[in-house]
Formats: structure tokens, C-alpha cells, sequence
């Protein structure tokens, strides 16, 4: 299937390369959207569920008419999870291919390397994963911000007499400068303690030492952020007996099925998690794993699981879809004009878009890991606007 579908793209770019594009667009001419997304290495499951989850939304948006009365195309370009693949491939779907937006970022890097394009070109970069606040004006962002998952976590935690955490988080200039002072000021202001924090090198594989160092100080909860391998981290926790209650927002169905029992219990927030119960979300969930049946051969619930990104990346392109038709145009300072005006129903509940920092109005999901994988939803927050950093 991938040397076909690298043949189709080989084929296309020399076809490209030899015929002329007309200057004026025709309403039978596709309507390009660019999936820019480590489709290779360890982030590659993550890549190809946001493929899934955008074909999803594309199939809905064309049986619709389209955008503009055109058809919508995906063009899809792989980063490898590298910076410098990043820039040069979403400068190729943009330029070269004519996308109007891009769309399935993972990494801030990813991120950041389409907004340097995307702010040249005058696109819209649509980051559909949880992110520090970042605000651009070529972006939006379907996932949640800092803010948004900081705030209901450590207020639910706190009304259940947990006040004394510990930070166990992957290394990063964004960890240090924006996303543990957050968590450090919103769990004071909750009369409560931040007592450690310890930083990861990514490739780090023995918590063991630090596991120890929380293990003596009595805290009430860990807040885990190991991005590069949350598997192993909560594998390792769970081996060491610990007791206090472990929260993350880095977990859905996907990583309670792989820890073989090590996740349960533990506490995740998110936009997004399989339990929601609302009919575009049963809809979606059937669907997904209908058209996806072979995609991998985990089960969660009986269906395959959806990962929160895909799930974002879905909710990304039918706003972009939304705003579009309200816009009447794919231009991105119409297109900002529109958001304020989107409500939609979405399978994580109903969204609009904050204007002001193009990030989108939700409600936060507090969910708690079940024996079965899925998470039964103990609190529901929001919509909390994102502060801008």
C-alpha cells in the first residue's frame, strides 16, 4: 500500500513538473489540504491516525458539496519529525502543490517549521494536539492549551484533598518556561505545594531513581508529562507500587490497552476520550472503525481506538470547512473573521473558537482509566479560554 500510494505521488509530481497550472482556478479543480505529519519512525501511529481522522472529515465535507462547490484533496507530506523535513515539506505542499491550509502537526517543531511557511504564504497551520498557549496568526489549534488542561485538573484534585504534587515531565524549553510556573502557580493558588519537579532527556528509559526520590516525598499526586514514552514511564510507576495518584494528559484508550493493567486508576484530562456519549460521537467511533477495521488489530470497547489527535484533527478540518462556507472564502483573514461565528457539534461536544487566541472553545474531559481501557468521565470543565503565551 505505501509503494502504491508513493508511485501516485511520484506520478503526480512529474505530471506537475511537465503541464502548465492555469492561472485561474476552476470550480472542478480540487480544493488541496495538506496533512503534514510524522508519518515514519516513532511518532508514526500517531501520523496515520490523523490521516484516518482527516479522511473521515473530507469524506463528510465533499458528500456535502465541498468547500467553496469544490472537492477537497488531501495532499499528504511526511516530516520524519525533524524540523528542517518539516520546513521543506510543508513549503512543498503549499507552493508546490497549492494546499490552502495544513493540517496534522504532532510536534512544536512540527508546528513551528508550517508556521514559518504558512505565515510567508498567508496560510492557515491547523496543530491539532494539546499544546503551551501559543498564539500565532497563522494558526489554530484544536487541542487543548495549558491553561485549559491545568486549571479543572488541579481543582478537581485539590476538592479531593490532593494538594502536594510532584512533576515528572520530558525536558524541554517549554516544560521549564511556561507549562511547570503554570502548574506551580494554579496549584498554590489552591492552598496547595508543588514539592519537586524532575526533567527527563528525551530517550530516558530508568524513572527508577526519580520514582524513588517521589516515593520519600510524600506527595498526593504526580503529574506526568514523559512525551517520547509515556508507555515505559507508566509501566515503570506502576512496577514501583506507587501510591500517589498519577495524572497525565498524556494518556487515552490506546495507552491503557499497551500497560497491561498499569494504567488503570490513573487520571487523564483531555479534549477527547472514547466514552463521550453523544451520538456524532457513536457516529464517528462506528465509522472510524468501520472504514479503519485493518488499521491496527487493537480493540478497545470492541472498536479501534481513536487517539485524542485524531479525533482534533477531525474537529480541525470540519472547522475549517465551517468557517470557510462562512467566510466564503479560504483566504486566512477571512477565515479569522469567520471563527468567532462557528458552533459546531463535534464528537468531543459542541466547539466554537476562541478569536482572540485561535484556540478552540471546548469542554476540558477529566476521565479515570477503567480495567477495560476505557475512562469513565468524573468531571467535565468549561470552556476556559486560553491566555496567550
Amino acid at each position: 500500500m505505501l509503494n502504491r500510494r508513493t508511485l501516485l505521488k511520484a506520478t503526480a509530481s512529474l505530471s506537475a513538473g511537465l503541464f502548465p497550472v492555469p492561472s485561474v482556478v476552476r470550480a472542478d479543480e480540487p480544493l488541496k489540504i495538506g496533512l503534514l505529519a510524522p508519518m515514519t519512525g516513532a511518532l508514526a501511529f500517531v501520523g496515520y491516525t490523523n490521516q484516518n481522522c482527516l479522511a473521515l472529515a473530507v469524506e463528510e465535507i465533499n458528500s456535502s458539496g465541498g468547500i467553496l462547490g469544490r472537492r477537497v484533496q488531501v495532499v499528504t507530506e511526511d516530516t520524519q519529525a525533524s524540523s528542517k523535513v518539516a520546513v521543506d515539506k510543508a513549503r512543498r505542499l503549499l507552493v508546490n502543490d497549492g494546499a490552502v491550509a495544513l493540517i496534522g502537526t504532532v510536534l512544536p517543531l512540527e508546528r513551528e517549521a508550517a508556521l514559518q511557511v504558512a505565515a510567508s504564504q498567508k496560510r492557515l497551520v491547523i496543530h491539532p494536539n494539546f499544546d503551551e498557549g501559543r498564539c500565532h496568526p497563522n494558526l489554530l489549534t484544536t487541542g487543548l492549551s495549558d491553561v485549559q488542561r491545568v486549571e479543572p485538573m488541579i481543582s478537581w484534585l485539590a476538592a479531593h484533598g490532593s494538594r502536594r504534587g510532584f512533576v515528572m515531565i520530558s525536558d524541554s524549553g517549554t516544560a521549564r518556561n511556561s507549562f511547570v510556573p503554570l502548574l506551580k502557580s494554579v496549584v498554590e493558588a489552591h492552598s496547595g505545594t508543588l514539592v519537586g519537579v524532575r526533567y527527563f532527556p528525551f530517550g530516558t528509559r530508568d524513572f527508577g531513581p526519580a520514582l524513588q526520590q517521589v516515593k520519600d516525598a510524600d506527595v498526593d499526586f504526580v503529574w506526568h508529562s514523559i512525551g517520547d514514552d509515556p508507555i515505559t514511564f507508566v509501566k515503570q510507576y506502576h512496577s514501583f507500587g506507587m501510591k500517589p495518584q498519577l495524572v497525565t494528559e498524556i494518556t487515552h484508550e490506546s495507552i491503557a490497552k499497551v500497560t497491561d493493567g498499569a494504567s488503570i486508576g490513573n487520571l487523564g484530562v483531555s479534549s477527547y476520550f472514547m466514552s463521550v456519549d453523544n451520538p456524532e460521537n457513536r457516529t464517528f467511533i462506528e465509522r472510524y472503525s468501520t472504514q479503519f477495521a485493518n488499521f491496527t488489530g487493537v480493540r478497545v470497547d470492541g472498536k479501534v481506538p481513536v487517539l485524542p489527535h485524531g479525533e482534533s484533527t477531525y474537529v480541525g478540518a470540519r472547522v475549517f470547512a465551517e468557517a470557510a462556507r462562512i467566510a466564503q472564502s479560504v483566504e486566512l483573514d477571512k477565515l479569522k473573521e469567520a471563527f468567532a461565528k462557528i458552533s459546531l457539534d463535534m464528537p468531543r461536544g459542541k466547539v466554537g473558537v476562541d478569536a482572540g487566541s485561535s484556540h478552540l472553545l471546548c469542554k476540558t474531559l477529566i476521565g479515570r482509566a477503567r480495567e477495560d481501557c476505557m475512562f469513565d468521565l468524573v468531571d467535565v470543565a468549561g470552556p476556559i479560554q486560553t491566555v496567550c503565551k
